[in-house]
Parts: structure tokens; sequence; C-alpha cells
């Protein structure tokens, strides 16, 4: 399994007088996949289907999903999260005055899977991951494999950051999985 890149970058949000100054990393993404980088690697796995019926499948799975969202279910996916839709609206100082022009917009969200094998919000998968810091000039270990490369990996939960967490910072590469 390849590591993680983290970028480095300093807070300059001075509405967080906690966290202004402050050096934190975001994940740095090597690419964004598309539904056909997807079956390629679900195909490269030893599916026993092509790529064209694994795209058509991950198509139809996508048109599905967004027809059962529209009737007003939650999918769940286990091992992965659920797809579910939430609607902006803006408030009534009289309920009777609110109808359908109050909303602004409505998103699909995705809340992880918080079950005991795939909390992906809790330190398992920070435990299952590995990092690659530039200029990092020690390596550590808090679980998973380091595979003794140069990188580190840290439990974002110790130690005092005081300013959440971050994502972001989507650069492309050259190699799709």
């Amino acid at each position: 399994m390849a590591k993680l890149k983290i970028k480095k970058y300093v807070n300059k949000n001075t509405k967080n007088e906690n966290a202004y100054g402050k050096t934190y990393g975001r994940i740095q993404h090597v690419d964004t996949l598309d539904t056909i980088d997807l079956a390629k690697h679900i195909q490269r796995h030893g599916s026993i289907f092509t790529r064209d019926v694994i795209v058509g499948v991950l198509e139809k799975f996508s048109m599905c999903i967004e027809e059962l969202l529209q009737d007003g279910y939650k999918v769940k996916l286990n091992g992965l999260g659920t797809f579910y839709l939430s609607a902006k609206t803006k408030g009534e100082a009289d309920g009777e005055d609110f109808d359908a022009s109050n909303i602004e917009k409505v998103s699909i969200k995705f809340l992880a899977d918080r079950s005991k094998d795939y909390d992906w919000g809790s330190d398992v998968q920070t435990l299952r991951s590995t990092f690659s810091i530039p200029g990092e000039k020690s390596e550590s270990s808090a679980g998973g494999s380091n595979g003794g490369s140069e990188g580190t990996n840290t439990n974002p939960t110790n130690g005092s950051n005081s300013g959440g967490t971050t994502t972001g910072g989507d650069e492309p590469g050259e190699d799709r999985p």
C-alpha cells in the first residue's frame, strides 16, 4: 500500500485564534478516478467480469442510487457508508407560510460507515494508513506497517493542534490504481 502524502500549510484564518498561525497537514491526493478507472482497478483484482460489464454495473448503480434518494430512501453500502439527501431551507416565522419556495438547495450527502470493522472516522483508518511528510526527519509508527521506507504514521488525536482536521489539496499525479 502506498503512503498518503501530507502537504503542510499554515492556518491563516483569523476567526479561530487557537488555530491561527499553526502548521497543519492536508492529504495530497494523487488524482480523481472516474468510473472507468474504478472498473479497471476492480478487474485487476481478479474479477471475472470484463471492464465494460463492470462499467455498466457501476453506471446503473449510480443511476439507481439517485433514483432511490429521490424516492426518499437512504442508501447504505455496508463497509463504505450511507448516501442521503439533505435540504437547505429558509426559515419562516409562521409555520403556515413555509412551502416549497423555502427550499434553497437539495444536496447528496455521505456518512461514512461507523461499524466496528469500517469506522472511517476513527483511529482504525489512521492506524491502517502510512504517511509521507515532506521534510520529515524521523520515522515513527502509530500502528500499521511503515514498510521501512521514508515517512511516518501519526495519530491526529494525540498532540495538540487545537484546530480540527482538514481535507483537500488535490494535485494531479500520473499513475492510476
